[in-house]
């Protein structure tokens, strides 16, 4: 069924997402279906204007800097709250509400195959940049040293990738690689058969993924599972010059066993990410190797991906309003294996 003009949005964002995903022109068309309200205030918005928005908001829209709603929707059910969507314009929800409102009806969207665009390509270029060795050699020629030696250097084509999480950017990854007809190998123990099927995938284990692998790509949720599951084993294990990329989170990773495994100068690591400190202290031993990239978890980050993020939290909003089903919905059956 679809919804009269008598619903209600509020819009939950910061100022500088709000304006950073542009959002003010999906105002029109939203309006002709809805009352809005918006968040004026300078910064994130209030924990009250929230909380007093949720008396009367028929959907709200959230994203990086709205307070947490854990406790305000622990109790949620359709009979005791107006509130029907959750329009998430940004990635995971889980710090957002608590798992139980989804298991109980409540609607939730969400952006994240936005952010997994980008993320996809940038691990693509990172794959790239560091085998043909772009960043070690900008380094040297800057410093007039010289450059790294041919035996250094690889070509992506033929290589072995191993893939940690057959996610929305996991499967991205593997969708950019098939021109360069790479062996997959896939470490995810929810991955379907069918879908390693598609992408000609194997299923190895963890241990046989490090062993194996020319590229190993991290593209794991951050679930009790995963925390610290690639350590001093996995790393050993690795082949002389094999390179670890990780895009998802520090926390996936025992960090004092990279660094040792990087020190002893066998393997390469591009890090976007990093743990317990992010960004990295300056007088990090990371930042001396030259094996080791260290970016400042820039990867989800283009002007297209924050457009995106905008434009599929309005989608959803429509579909809702019109009775169609979400596109992007969060489903209870997912939330365990989702970042």
């Amino acid at each position: 069924m679809s919804h009269s003009s008598t619903s209600s949005i509020y819009i939950a964002l910061a100022a500088q997402l709000y304006d950073e995903i542009r959002f003010e022109q999906f105002l029109p068309g939203l309006r002709e279906k809805a009352r809005v309200e918006r968040w004026n205030g300078s910064g994130a918005p209030s924990a009250e204007a929230v909380l007093d928005a949720l008396q009367r908001a028929e959907i709200l829209v959230t994203g990086w800097g709205t307070p947490s709603l854990s406790e305000a929707l622990r109790g949620w059910s359709p009979e005791h709250s107006p509130l029907r969507l959750v329009a998430h314009a940004a990635g995971s929800v889980k710090y957002l509400l608590p798992y139980e409102a989804v298991q109980n009806g409540l609607l939730v969207s969400h952006a994240n195959e936005s952010l997994a665009e980008a993320v996809a390509e940038f691990t693509l270029g990172a794959i790239l940049a560091m085998r043909r060795q772009m960043f070690l050699a900008e380094r040297r020629f800057k410093a007039r040293q010289p450059n790294p030696h041919y035996t250094q250097i690889h070509e992506l084509k033929g290589s072995t990738v191993g893939i940690i999480g057959a996610s929305a950017i996991g499967r991205r990854v593997m969708d950019l690689l098939r021109p360069w007809q790479v062996q997959l190998l896939v470490f995810d123990p929810y991955a379907p058969p069918a879908l390693l099927e598609e992408y000609g995938a194997s299923r190895v284990s963890l241990d046989e993924l490090f062993r194996r692998s020319d590229i190993v790509s991290l593209h794991a949720p951050v679930t009790p599972e995963t925390m610290r599951m690639l350590g001093a084993a996995q790393f050993q294990a690795m082949k002389d010059g094999a390179l670890f990329v990780n895009t998802a989170r520090g926390r996936l990773v025992d960090a004092d066993a990279l660094l040792r495994e990087l020190q002893t100068g066998r393997i390469a690591a591009l890090l976007d990410v990093t743990d317990p400190d992010e960004p990295l202290p300056p007088d990090s031993p990371f930042f001396d190797l030259e094996n080791c990239v260290i970016l400042p978890h820039i990867a989800g980050h283009s002007v297209e991906a924050r457009l995106r993020q905008g434009q599929y939290a309005a989608e959803d909003i429509h579909n809702y309003l019109d009775g169609k089903p979400l596109r992007f919905q969060v489903r209870p059956e997912r939330w365990a294996s989702m970042a």
